[in-house]
């Protein structure tokens, strides 16, 4: 229990004491509950020495008049002899004077406390970065800063159609498991997510906008405080302060109560956005890994063939790409040479580049016929995949031998063929893969000649746009192959002229599209 002392200094009481003595001309001391005194005696020139009775002691023991706030018994006022009624009125006054100034330090005190909980609690907000932690350490902090009995933190779901309790301090399970608090059929609820309002309960046990009076009573908490959760205009919940007592929350604590919402508000907001940063992060680490696997998956260099020269560029948008390339040894001199581009770009399109390369190769290691490895592949993507996905391919089988290179194109750019000057495109094939599984494609075979060269890419090189939003389009990349087949250039040289000519017309906007490219020369 506090003493007078505790929160009215000595020096304080020591005045008091002084200028009553002067004031009244009479002997007294400030003492404790018990009669011990406090001070010391007043000044000898303060008021008239009086000789020592012991009498007079016991008498003004009688008559000492009491310091008391709230009931409470903090001392006593005891003069040296008995007291007249007009002096007993000013002894009670100073009775009063005393114990006004030890409830104001009191409450001076206990504020700066609760100030003091609260600088703690925006300190402990910046440095937590778990949301339930945070959650937790906002019900502890409100309990005991506004000496609360219990206190819960309700978030709104995604939807917000339901408040869901977060965090809980001094509440039981069987009251937590009450049942749902839905949005719609709580009007506390209502008027203070949607006005931002902070409503007060008298008695949860009879205020009819309490949905379960019958639980509170049993929970033992009585008056209540709702305050929202509102972070830059937004509600992000609400958090409710019970006591086990009738309590009527005065402007201080209501105060109190909305600072810490907000800044409750503004560290659930912050905590959730670490979260989703951490989780991003995750992804971006599991993107980039996935990345580095499909990569692996793309040859990392042509294959030598006497009399070719063959160069390949893959240039994906995003960590994940949607095109590849893929060269297929088949044995007797003979190569496959396969260029793809899958609808859509990201993880999705990269699984099913996966699929379907996977799907190329277990068919063309034993199927020669082009329009059957077509099929094959086709109707293993229509069973796989969603009707929504589907890729152009074009897929070839060189003879080093013969210089022959037999092709069948399924809806794939089609790639030129530059010989003597003059282009050729091969088209001949059929639509695309994955939309009808009972497609067919045809094939032919061109025999290849010294000096040819043919370019297989993907639409990211035609379809790349400048700042105008204007492609860089077919005809721009024909007239790059014929001069740079014109110039006798290497394969790799060619291949790089095309991607050097498609960067400069587009200049520093931002890729849209995979890139894929090989170039075949003939020596």
């Amino acid at each position: 229990m506090a003493t007078l002392t505790d929160y009215v200094a000595p020096e304080s009481l020591q005045r008091l004491q002084d200028e009553f003595v002067s004031a009244l001309g009479l002997p007294l001391r400030v003492c404790s509950e018990s009669g011990e005194p406090l001070v010391a005696e007043s000044p000898p020139g303060a008021a008239p020495p009086e000789p020592p009775d012991e009498r007079a002691g016991a008498a003004a023991g009688a008559f000492g008049v009491p310091i008391l706030l709230e009931g409470q018994l903090l001392g006593r006022i005891v003069p040296d002899k008995p007291l007249r009624p007009e002096t007993l009125r000013l002894l009670r006054l100073m009775a009063s004077v005393i114990a006004r100034r030890w409830h104001r330090q009191r409450l001076l005190r206990t504020r700066i406390g609760e100030l003091a909980a609260l600088y703690r609690l925006t300190g402990e907000f910046t440095s937590r970065r778990d949301l339930q932690s945070v959650l937790d350490l906002v019900c502890r902090t409100v309990v005991e800063v506004l000496r609360a009995k219990a206190c819960a933190i309700r978030l709104l779901n995604e939807d917000g159609s339901e408040l869901l309790v977060k965090a809980v301090a001094n509440l039981s399970a069987d009251y937590l498991a009450k049942g749902p608090v839905a949005l719609s059929a709580s009007k506390i609820d209502q008027e203070v997510v949607s006005a931002g309002r902070t409503v007060y309960i008298a008695d949860l046990r009879s205020d009819p906008r309490v949905l379960y009076p019958a639980e509170a009573d049993r929970e033992g908490i009585v008056s209540g405080i709702c305050a929202p959760l509102n972070y830059k205009g937004r509600c992000e919940g609400v958090i409710r302060v019970y006591t086990g007592q009738p309590h009527e929350f005065d402007w201080y604590e209501r105060s109190l109560l909305e600072a810490i919402a907000a800044q409750a508000a503004a560290a659930i907001v912050n905590a959730r956005l670490y979260e989703e940063a951490e989780r991003a992060a995750d992804l971006r680490r599991a993107l980039r890994l996935a990345g580095e696997v499909q990569r692996r998956m793309i040859p990392q260099s042509p294959p030598k063939l006497p009399g070719l020269d063959i160069a390949a560029l893959y240039v994906p948008c995003f960590e994940l790409g949607g095109d590849f390339y893929d060269f297929l040894p088949l044995g007797k001199a003979n190569v496959g040479l396969a260029v793809c581009d899958v609808v859509g770009k990201g993880v999705r399109a990269s699984l099913l580049t996966a699929s379907i390369r996977a799907s190329l190769r277990a068919h063309a290691a034993n199927i020669y016929d082009m329009s059957l490895v077509m099929e094959r592949v086709n109707r293993d993507l229509c069973a796989d995949a969603a009707v929504s996905d589907f890729a152009t391919m074009f897929y070839g089988v060189v003879d080093a031998e013969t210089r022959r290179l037999t092709y069948a194109n399924a809806g794939h750019s089609p790639p030129l063929l530059v010989r003597d000057g003059r282009l050729t495109h091969l088209s001949a094939g059929g639509g695309v893969l994955g939309i009808d599984p009972h497609g067919r494609w045809g094939h032919e075979s061109v025999t290849l000649r010294p000096g040819d060269v043919v370019v297989i890419y993907t639409d990211g090189l035609t379809e790349a746009l400048d700042f105008h939003d204007e492609p860089f389009g077919r005809q721009r990349a024909e007239r790059a192959a014929q001069a740079a087949a014109a110039a006798g250039q290497s394969a790799d040289a060619i291949a790089k002229h095309l991607l050097w000519e498609m960067r400069r017309f587009v200049g520093l906007q931002a890729a849209v599209d995979d890139l894929t490219l090989v170039a075949i020369r003939v020596l």
